[in-house]
């Protein structure tokens, strides 16, 4: 196991996820982080139960929003790197020894569904189009050159992150952060992580809904360059 595991805080958004959240917390138990930061969205299961029982630091999400989920346990996260997980067992947890792997060579990394041509084993045939469709819409708009703009997956440096300011408070924020980043002149690369089927529950993202929130906050931050 890679030592430099040590000085990641992993951050999990929660809401309702007791079918998995458990599943997750088994998988990675070998994984030694600098911590495990739970941020839940006033869950009425057993979901903060299991967290405690995994020793992770729970935080109440305090506004609305995904984004604001992310940004908030970003902001409280005190390793040296941060990445992110979703908690309904859809991410495989190797992505993030493979980005661990290049963190000295780049100055971010981000996983990557569709790299190579890949596919997703959660994508439904709507959701695959939509996410093609706005990560062409991403490296066209705003020259962010990367071949999934919509799966957060990222190993970050904390001393980076407090430099920018994400306000996003939607699914926006996946593309908002690496973006951000990428102005301040930082290098960066993506790489292929399969993406799994979730071990339980449905997606919480509306294709319609999300993907107008989406794409308002996409023409925000092209305005803003």
């Amino acid at each position: 196991m890679n030592s430099e595991l040590n000085k990641v805080s992993l951050i999990i958004a929660t809401y309702n996820e007791e079918d998995s959240l458990g599943f997750v917390l088994k998988e990675i138990s070998d994984y030694e982080f600098f911590e495990i930061i739970i941020v839940d969205n006033n869950s009425n299961d057993k979901t903060i139960e299991i967290a405690e029982k995994f020793n992770t630091k729970v935080i109440v999400q305090e506004q609305s929003g995904w984004g604001s989920a992310v940004i908030q346990a970003f902001n409280e996260a005190e390793g040296e790197y941060i990445t992110y997980m979703d908690g309904d067992g859809s991410y495989n947890p190797t992505g993030i020894l493979d980005m661990l792997k290049l963190i000295n060579d780049y100055d971010f990394v981000c996983c990557s569904r569709y790299k190579y041509n890949n596919t997703s084993d959660d994508d439904t045939f709507i959701r695959a189009i939509g996410n093609k469709i706005f990560t062409f819409i991403t490296r066209k708009l705003l020259q962010l050159d990367l071949t999934d703009s919509l799966f957060f997956y990222p190993l970050i440096r904390k001393k980076d992150y407090i430099k920018i300011q994400p306000k996003s408070t939607n699914f926006g924020i996946c593309i908002e952060i690496p973006f951000l980043l990428s102005q301040q002149d930082l290098k960066y690369t993506d790489i292929l992580s399969l993406e799994r089927e979730r071990f339980a529950g449905k997606t919480k993202v509306n294709a319609f809904t999300d993907g107008i929130k989406i794409l308002f906050e996409l023409i925000k931050m092209y305005l803003k360059k």
